[in-house]
This record gives structure tokens, C-alpha cells and sequence, in this order.
């Protein structure tokens, strides 16, 4: 009877045993720890009590070598390795951001050092930005602008479609004549500017004109034609004339003159096919239309021409 029971005590007690001595061998054990100054969260694991090899997750101060909120044990050789490569990746970000910095520097496009192509920078960069102002604060200007690109790109090609920025440009007195600085001429008289934008073209692809030159006047309404001081009978007013003038002749009075004579040659010997209207005047500025061969000059009369031929 006796052996009996101590047999089934031990069938019972051992199983007991056993779970006691496993979980006694691997204890973790987790901890609250609170204080007027900090909260933070203790996990210890180990073998036994008296273990000292404790990794706590803790508000920290920033050292040398850890990161921000975490101090690790160093007898925790994996956390200790990703602690590691962590460093590493802050320290390869920070300097791809400096390389990407220095790149972004020397991509930056060259500045002209002169005052000149300083000022003539500047007034291009404002004029656009007028422009694009212009342009947007309406958006039914814009789509019949729009619509008015398309239809000289398929007139003359989209190369030879000068800067609408240019292109749109009433007159240099604009502002005290009380008009807008830009327009689109009516759709009726689209088609003539056509064939001046392809003089205008040839006279570049020949070299008579700059490639540098500029259009600061085409289409004016008659009111501004007149506070403008235009002529009665001006072309201008049925959108067939540009005026243009060249930035860096200004200063430079051999060139101007050099580049008038290519003109007169030009209007002499080629204008006629055209229908070649040439004004030249003192301030520098050139008209061109093709609504008559003719040519003028301070006065709009043919004798203050300065052509010799």
C-alpha cells in the first residue's frame, strides 16, 4: 500500500518539479520603474537573480556612441551590431546630403560680371515675369493665346515663332498712355504678321541681324498708335510691322551703323520680293513690315533715311 501511493506521488510530483526547475533556469522579469523626473521601462534576462547583465530601455542622455532614448548593454553583441550599423547610416546620409549639396553648386548656371549684361539679365527676367502675370490673370486670354502660337508655328514653324513675351508687345509708352503692355491682336489680322516673322527670320539666318535682336513693339489699337506718336497710316495698327532693336549695339554706335548699312543692302537688292518696309531711326530702334517696299527715317519720310542707296 505504501509503495503504491509513493508511486503515485511521484507520478504526480515529478511533472510539478520539473516545470518549477525549467522556469527557475530562464527568468524574465519586467518592471515599471516611476520618478518625478522619468518613466521608463526595465527588462532584465538572465539565468539567474544575481545576473548583472541587464539591457535597460531608458530616457538617456545622448552619448558619443548611442542613439537618442536607448543605452544598450555591450554584452549584447546583436543589439550592439545593429547600434553599430545604425551610425554608420546616419554618418553615409549626412555626407550624400553634403555631396548632393556641393553638386547642386557647381551646376548652377554662370552670371555674366559686366553691369551691362547684369541689367540687360534682370530686365528680361522682370519682363517675363510681367508677362507670365499678364498672361494668366486670364484664363480665356490665355487659351486664345494659346490657340494664336499654334497657328504661326503652322504659318512658319515653331523655330521661327520669336518669344511671345515679344511677340505680344504694344509699345514702350504703354503705361502713360493708360494701355496694357501686352496684346493680342484681333484673329482677323493674324495672318498678317506672317510674312514680316519670315523676313524677320531671314534677316537672322543671313546675318544682317543679330541673333541677339529683340522685338519691344507689334500690334497697337489706334488709340495707342496715337499716344504713341506713331504715324496716321502706321502698320503697326493692322498687326504687320515689328519694331526690334539690338541690346548690345546700344553703347555701340560702329556696330549699329554697320549692321543699318547690311539693312539698306538688304532692302536694296532683296526688299522687293518681300514688300520690305524699312524705318531706321536715331535712337537705334528698326521697323520692318512687308506692307510696301519704302523705306524712312526720324520723320517717316524717305529722305530722312539714313540708307545711301
Amino acid at each position: 500500500m505504501i509503495k503504491s501511493n509513493i508511486h503515485a506521488y511521484r507520478q504526480i510530483c515529478q511533472p510539478i518539479i520539473t516545470l518549477i526547475l525549467c522556469a527557475s533556469s530562464v527568468s524574465v522579469h519586467a518592471a515599471i520603474i516611476s520618478d518625478d523626473s522619468e518613466r521608463r521601462i526595465q527588462v532584465r534576462q538572465g539565468n539567474s537573480t544575481n545576473d548583472n547583465s541587464n539591457p535597460y530601455i531608458t530616457p538617456s542622455t545622448h552619448g558619443s556612441n548611442s542613439r537618442p532614448g536607448v543605452t544598450m548593454s555591450s554584452g549584447d553583441s546583436m543589439q550592439s551590431l545593429i547600434a553599430q550599423k545604425q551610425r554608420n547610416f546616419d554618418i553615409d546620409a549626412s555626407l550624400s546630403i553634403e555631396e548632393n549639396k556641393r553638386v547642386n553648386v557647381l551646376r548652377r548656371a554662370a552670371t555674366y560680371s559686366t553691369s551691362n549684361n547684369t541689367y540687360n539679365g534682370a530686365y528680361k527676367d522682370a519682363m517675363n515675369m510681367d508677362f507670365n502675370t499678364w498672361l494668366n490673370s486670364n484664363s480665356y486670354r490665355a487659351k486664345q493665346i494659346a490657340e494664336y502660337e499654334r497657328y504661326l508655328s503652322s504659318r512658319i514653324g515653331a523655330q521661327n515663332v520669336p518669344p511671345l513675351s515679344q511677340l505680344l508687345t504694344t509699345a514702350r509708352s504703354w503705361n502713360k498712355c493708360g494701355y496694357e503692355p501686352y496684346q493680342l491682336p484681333p484673329q482677323e489680322l493674324w495672318s498678317n504678321i506672317v510674312p514680316t516673322l519670315r523676313l524677320y527670320s531671314e534677316l537672322k539666318n543671313q546675318g544682317v541681324l543679330p541673333l541677339s535682336s529683340e522685338i519691344r513693339s507689334v500690334y497697337r489699337n489706334p488709340g495707342l498708335n496715337d499716344c504713341a506718336g506713331g504715324a496716321d497710316g502706321s502698320k503697326h495698327m493692322n498687326a504687320s510691322a515689328i519694331d526690334i532693336w539690338v541690346p548690345e549695339y546700344e553703347d555701340n554706335l560702329w556696330r549699329l551703323s554697320t549692321m543699318q548699312d547690311g539693312l539698306c543692302q538688304f532692302w536694296q537688292y532683296q526688299g522687293q520680293p518681300h514688300n520690305f518696309g524699312l524705318g531706321l531711326y536715331a535712337t537705334g530702334a528698326i521697323h520692318l513690315d512687308t506692307d510696301g517696299h519704302r523705306k524712312w527715317g526720324f520723320n517717316h519720310a524717305s529722305s530722312s533715311s539714313s540708307c545711301r542707296y
